[in-house]
């Protein structure tokens, strides 16, 4: 058995019980989904591998990017599934057909083991800051968050958290090409790779810096070209896959044009400002459909409210907890590339799902408090998002 196996093995049974309690908290949602399909005759699996964005995944991975749903969305602009990045369809397609599954089938399939790899890579980080115990609770957290139903989802964000994740932590050991390797897979996942990238090459200008003013002339000038390799290696796959449909399409600019049907783009913050503005209007709409709308995406506003106050004290940690710098830039680049989106309703608490450095800082603070006051906590939200994950799979709109 070679180092490296001989490693991930001991990481693994360092890791099992934080797995086994994620896995606990969300095979409690992923049971009362299935529960609820099956008590009004719908196929659960189905139904958690084409549900909204999953459909459109689903169609890649069966035809490529060859077939659209054939809507218009806004500004007149039809609606295409270059919008949305490759390797999580096209590993969705091999798991299909590897397991005969079906296609929603393999979609669940990699979400559901990304997740799992995402855990462990949430508490690997976790377990190295602060140790064992606050890695657990900061996976428990992360599977416990109001839209954690969409890591059981046919959706990309538990294979961009595991990849995220296990990049950042190759960055904290300075496995410069494998963070590299990583950083492009996670670019060619979604488009808000780009908080990666810019990890990327914030950790790779610090260990320069740590070379000296003329780190070439230095005597760790024969390693320096790896760092120097993964800053230039991380942006290739978010690149190369904007490059690629400029090609297809025949426009340089086709991947902004594309997203601008689903009335996305910059703005700053205005919309998700005026849209928090708007949700507490309708609060107070007494008597009002809107009223009934809004208090069913409270949760979801007050997730991006509560990422907000955790960003904060994560930034504020001084000493020992301080997160290294590359967690705090992709934390706070995921929360900025999100937060300045111009869409009509603001995916943050989802889009936010894989900025778990955001939860050590909460997950650490739990871990100073005895179990017995955590436990019922941890267990209670647990119990809550499940049930907001069945609300949200059968009743809801997109999550956002």
């Amino acid at each position: 058995m070679g180092p490296g196996l001989a490693r991930a093995r001991r990481g693994l049974r360092r890791a099992l019980p934080a797995l086994a309690a994620y896995a606990a908290v969300r095979g409690l949602g992923v049971l009362l989904v299935v529960g609820w399909a099956l008590g009004h005759h719908i196929a659960p699996i189905t139904r958690l591998g084409t549900l909204w964005d999953a459909g459109w995944y689903a169609r890649i991975a069966d035809h490529g990017y060859s077939v659209t749903d054939g809507l218009i969305g806004a500004h007149g602009i039809p609606f295409s599934p270059r919008a949305f990045f490759p390797l999580y369809p096209w590993l969705g397609h091999l798991a299909s057909r590897l397991t005969g599954l079906g296609t929603a089938g393999g979609l669940v399939l990699v979400s559901w083991t990304a997740s799992l790899l995402a855990a462990w890579g949430v508490f690997a980080i976790a377990d190295r800051l602060g140790g064992p115990r606050v890695g657990r609770i900061a996976v428990v957290l992360w599977g416990v968050l109001p839209l954690a139903v969409v890591e059981s989802y046919g959706y990309s964000e538990p294979l961009f958290t595991a990849l995220s994740a296990w990049c950042l932590y190759a960055l904290l050991r300075r496995w410069w090409l494998t963070a590299g390797l990583l950083c492009v897979a996670a670019g060619l996942t979604r488009p808000s790779a780009t908080a990666l990238v810019a990890a990327v090459a914030v950790a790779a200008l610090v260990e320069l810096r740590r070379g000296g003013a003329r780190p070439w002339r230095s005597a760790r000038a024969r390693r320096l070209w790896r760092p120097i390799a993964a800053a230039l290696l991380a942006p290739l796959g978010w690149l190369g896959y904007l490059a690629y449909t400029a090609w297809a399409v025949g426009s340089p600019t086709a991947y902004f044009h594309i997203q601008a049907a689903w009335d996305t783009g910059v703005d700053f913050g205005w919309t998700t400002l005026r849209w928090y503005g708007h949700e507490v209007t309708k609060l107070f709409a007494f008597g009002h459909e809107a009223q009934r709308h809004a208090f069913g995406r409270l949760p979801m506003a007050l997730t991006g409210l509560a990422y907000l106050g955790l960003l904060v004290a994560a930034l504020r940690q001084r000493g020992q907890r301080r997160q290294p710098l590359p967690l705090l830039v992709f934390a706070a680049g995921l929360f900025l590339v999100d937060f300045v989106n111009a869409s009509p309703q603001p995916p943050i608490a989802r889009f936010l799902l894989p900025a778990f450095p955001l939860l050590y800082p909460a997950a650490e603070w739990l871990a100073d408090r005895q179990p017995r006051l955590i436990r019922p906590l941890l267990a209670a939200a647990a119990i809550g998002s499940a049930c907001y994950g069945v609300a949200l799979t059968f009743h809801g709109g997109a999550p956002s």
